[in-house]
């Protein structure tokens, strides 16, 4: 529920309190005799559709409690019958208006002057006292909801036109950052720029030709003027920037030629000094609507009672109305002093709340008209730069294309023949490598086999044992066994005695074969450590398949997740710029009531003035707007930001209105309001 329909619901529940119209005194029987005369009358007059509105607003807008706590009165009785409303003032009397609703919507303008010109109609037929009597009651009723209406109304048209102010002060702000913005916002505005200086100059060229009073002095002033640079920014403040205490400069300004403009005022600084100049009036007007919503929204600070200690009446919030918005809007008829200032009666004030019905929906475009030459310019004048950029870039890029199209192709085939060759060399060839040694036990690293080794191995112990056995060592299973063990004492015994005379008996002896036997010794232990290592590698073959798979996949994730960043970026928008402008609203709203205690230190418990009460609305209605976005499950969510994905809590949105219905409470004081933006720094992390 948004601000409005909880400030007409608590406005509505003063009023129903604080009213003595709706405290009927009569009895159930002459209510049903009533409701059978009144039905016979025949035709349906204006009292009967009243009566069929007052039994909706009263069943509408009132519990009542009678045993099961079922409506006393039924359409059957109450409908064709004014009197038949006695039971709904009843339940009033007895509930003190306790018991109505706060979860019901502001009715529409167009719906409050269709019921007051159904009480007007009504009130202008003849009737018995009885029906009279009712009819009172169901006008009060009626008159209560639609002055809860307008006052909401009111309120919300307010809204709608200071809301926008703020968007345009932003772009203000962006475009006063630096001197290529001016600049940019110079060249953007130019073409607008210089078709109002040709219209006012040629408008006044020709009104002073055409008069027959002026001489030819007075004609070359004004020609002289034309031409002045002051045409090109009619909204730029003198006295700003610079030249400022300079005497001199209003004149040096007037009736400088564009060509001649002085140093001490170029373009950048008149530029600066338009757009200073829409800030502050933008600004002005701000705060001007957000002292009206203020002194709107605090009527019912104090429950029944106005902020000055008086009942809350009908008549009190339409002069409030009255006086509040008299001066922001241009229709001095319906806002006017005198109508504030005199005593209304019944029929007077139904008058006046059709008429400030008739105009409160006026109240947002005739402010933003008065307003209108502030702003920020609009959409053409802000893309007319980007568009022709935009559309020279494409010329000259699609002829490029176009004469490059075989290369493209060429590019495109050959980035996807590597893309493809990349993936199935580095990341699937190892891979399937790996599922068939995991299937079949295949290996694919291997160093040397087991049968080349104990080839290998049964040479040397032949060579050994053959070569033994010339030396009279005659039993080759003693030999067979040391050579298993590496010792070949029997071929290095023989080795060191031929080595005495190594010329002699390599030619005439056996040293060159005991040289031979040891390289193939050589041979045996090189095979044996290489089987050693394959071992080692086919026990951790699937680790070495697997890294090697590490490097392509990286890559190959770090640029996906790159992309699915991008994208998520995008996609994600909403709720990144949701957190973001969230994130900025409390920060505004924070320094706000900082500086509302440090001027009301000694005073905690004084509300906020009805200007910062005011800004505090416009700041909490963007708050509701963006909490829209945020996740309402009854588990635990998440949520995407700029910094990550954060947790959220279950009712994160619900929490959040409601902390926000508290900011928004006229009752509280500001260290109160304080409190509630320190609680929602804890509750909510994305803070």
């Amino acid at each position: 529920m948004s601000f409005v329909d909880e400030h007409y619901n608590s406005l509505l529940r003063a009023l129903v309190a604080n009213s003595q119209g709706l405290h009927a005194h009569t009895t159930e029987g002459g209510d049903r005799a009533e409701s059978s005369q009144s039905s016979d009358d025949g035709g349906y007059s204006a009292k009967n559709r009243l009566s069929e509105r007052a039994f909706d607003l009263s069943t509408q807008l009132l519990t009542v409690s009678n045993g099961g706590g079922q409506p006393a009165a039924s359409p059957e009785s109450s409908s064709l019958a004014i009197g038949s409303s006695h039971n709904a003032s009843r339940a009033i009397n007895q509930q003190q208006a306790s018991s109505i609703g706060t979860h019901f919507a502001v009715p529409s303008l167009i719906s409050v002057i269709s019921d007051l010109q159904l009480v007007r109609e009504a009130r202008s037929e003849q009737y018995s006292s009885r029906v009279e009597e009712g009819m009172e009651f169901a006008t009060n009723l009626v008159l209560l909801n639609s002055v809860s209406a307008i006052h909401a109304r009111a309120i919300e048209q307010l809204l709608d036109a200071v809301l926008p102010l703020s968007v345009d002060m932003d772009y203000w702000n962006a475009q006063d950052g630096s001197a290529i913005s001016l600049a940019l916002y110079f060249m953007q505005s130019l073409p607008w720029r210089v078709y109002g200086w040709y219209v006012q100059s040629a408008t006044a060229i020709f009104e002073c030709a055409n008069n027959p009073t002026t001489d030819k002095a007075r004609l070359v002033d004004v020609i002289r003027k034309t031409v002045s640079a002051r045409l090109l920014f009619p909204d730029a403040e003198i006295s700003a920037g610079e030249g400022e205490g300079d005497d001199r400069c209003d004149d040096v300004w007037t009736s400088s030629p564009l060509l001649k403009i002085p140093r001490s005022v170029n373009i950048l600084s008149l530029t600066r000094r338009e757009i200073r100049h829409k800030q502050k009036q933008l600004g002005n007007a701000q705060e001007r609507i957000a002292t009206r919503i203020g002194m709107l929204s605090q009527s019912t600070a104090a429950g029944a009672e106005t902020t000055d200690g008086s009942p809350v009446t009908p008549e009190k919030m339409l002069r409030q109305v009255v006086c509040i918005l008299g001066d922001l809007s241009q229709d001095t008829t319906t806002f006017s002093a005198d109508a504030a200032a005199a005593a209304l009666d019944i029929t007077h004030l139904i008058q006046l709340a059709e008429g400030l019905a008739s105009q409160v929906q006026n109240i947002s475009t005739q402010l933003t008209c008065q307003v209108q030459g502030y702003r920020c310019p609009c959409l053409l004048a802000r893309s007319w730069m980007p568009v022709l950029v935009l559309a020279v870039g494409a010329r000259y890029l699609s002829s490029y294309v176009a004469g490059h199209r075989d290369d493209f192709k060429e590019w495109l085939a050959d980035g996807a023949v590597t893309m493809r060759n990349y993936v199935s060399q580095f990341i699937l060839a190892p891979l399937r490598s790996a599922y068939e040694t995991i299937r079949y036990g295949k290996h694919t690293y291997s160093v040397m086999t087991e049968e080349s080794l104990m080839s290998d191995f049964k040479s040397l112990e032949s060579m050994v044992v053959g070569f033994a056995g010339r030396f009279g060592n005659v039993d080759p299973a003693e030999v067979s066994r040391r050579v298993e063990s590496g010792d070949l004492s029997d071929v290095m015994r023989i080795y060191t005695r031929e080595m005495q005379k190594p010329f002699k008996n390599a030619v005439f002896g056996d040293l060159v074969e005991a040289m031979l036997i040891q390289v193939q010794k050589v041979k045996v232990d090189v095979g044996q450590t290489m089987a050693a290592l394959d071992k080692l590698l086919k026990s951790n073959e699937l680790n070495f398949l697997l890294l090697s798979t590490v490097p392509a996949t990286l890559s190959i994730y770090a640029a996906a997740n790159w992309i699915s960043a991008k994208l998520s970026w995008w996609v994600s928008g909403s709720s990144r710029y949701t957190v973001s402008s969230i994130q900025a609203t409390m920060r505004d709203i924070d320094r706000l009531l900082n500086s509302e205690i440090s001027e009301a230190k000694g005073h905690a418990d004084t509300r906020l003035p009805a200007t910062t009460q005011g800004l505090l609305i416009c700041h909490t209605h963007y708050l509701r707007h963006h909490a829209m976005l945020l996740p309402n499950s009854t588990s635990v969510g998440r949520l995407r930001t700029g910094a990550g994905w954060f947790q959220t809590l279950p009712h994160t949105r619900s929490m959040f209105l409601q902390d926000i219905g508290d900011i928004e409470r006229a009752s509280f004081t500001s260290v109160q309001k304080r409190n509630v933006i320190d609680r929602m720094y804890r509750t909510f992390r994305f803070l």
